[in-house]
């Protein structure tokens, strides 16, 4: 009875052993929101589209569901989102006011130029009343009301997230450069500069557009406040891939995901004291067969 009572025991401190060395289910993430007033969630269902913030629609790994951060107009006017908890890790996921852009904006455009050769060469032929239009069409797009498609954090800090936008902003920003043409062609601006600074100012305009052109779609994220433990983030990206859909809403939007991350800390492995047991009962049998072996020889 002893013998059998000590193999129980044994065979029982291997098994929670083993389970404890391939380890157990993920955790939920903790996800409260802040500013849910001006939050809403996008649910691709036609008669229920968009419903209040939901958590759900972070983590259900369906790209064509999303959560608007700041849903009253492409005008910010606060930090809004949520904040999630994993261990010991604290991310927040907020929009971007213009208050913010003072943090990022030189380092978005210099990124903006980092991706776009191109506009980046072309840059310093363009009068500064059309880099002003442009930037200010390109802010606009890339505006702070990020609509977050999915967002992971794990237990070493790691955060991915994945935002819907357009796959190909030339689609807005055709009207607004045919509308500043037209200005800049009208009577009353002739009137006001005089023909020359009107058809030099036409000429830069065209060469943005040529340009843009040229270059074939151009991508740009959302822009999302992230902050990492106390440490701030502006999580944007100037790359997407092909959503496979668009907004039941417009017929437009959501036609490209864009993704954003930050690596985490690995987080080196302290074995449980049930796992101490389960490899030392290993040992002990292991042991116990060799001395037999020995024993028989």
């Amino acid at each position: 009875m002893a013998g059998l009572t000590k193999k129980v025991f044994i065979g029982t401190s291997l098994a929670a052993g083993l389970s404890a060395v391939v380890g157990t289910p993920a955790q939920a993430l903790d996800i409260t929101f802040h500013g849910s007033e001006n939050i809403k969630s996008y649910t691709h269902q036609d008669g229920n589209l968009w419903v209040d913030a939901n958590s759900s629609y972070l983590t259900d790994g369906d790209l064509t569901t999303n959560v608007e951060l700041w849903f009253d107009g492409e005008d910010v006017l606060d930090n809004v989102g949520f904040t999630a908890t994993a261990g010991t890790h604290t991310v927040s996921v907020e929009s971007v006011t213009a208050a913010d852009w003072s943090a990022y904006g030189s380092q978005w455009l210099g990124d903006l130029f980092a991706n776009y050769e191109p506009l980046n060469n072309v840059w310093p032929q363009l009068n500064k009343t059309v880099q002003d239009m442009a930037i200010g069409a390109f802010t606009t797009m890339g505006s702070g009301d990020p609509n977050i498609a999915e967002f992971n954090l794990d237990e070493t800090g790691a955060v991915d997230i994945k935002m819907a936008g357009w796959y190909d902003l030339n689609t807005k920003l055709d009207p607004i450069i045919a509308q500043a043409k037209t200005q800049a062609n009208s009577p009353f601006f002739k009137a006001l500069v005089g023909q020359a600074a009107s058809q030099a100012l036409l000429a830069n305009i065209s060469l943005l557009e040529t340009t843009l052109d040229s270059m074939g779609p151009l991508q740009m994220s959302e822009i999302a406040k992230v902050t990492i433990n106390g440490e701030v983030h502006y999580a944007y990206s100037f790359d997407a891939v092909k959503s496979g859909f668009v907004a039941k809403d417009d017929g437009k939007s959501y036609s490209g995901i864009y993704s954003w991350n930050h690596a985490g800390i690995p987080v080196e492995s302290v074995p449980e004291p049930s796992t101490m047991l389960g490899l030392m009962a290993v040992g002990g049998l292991f042991a116990a067969a060799k001395r037999k072996s020995n024993h028989n020889a």
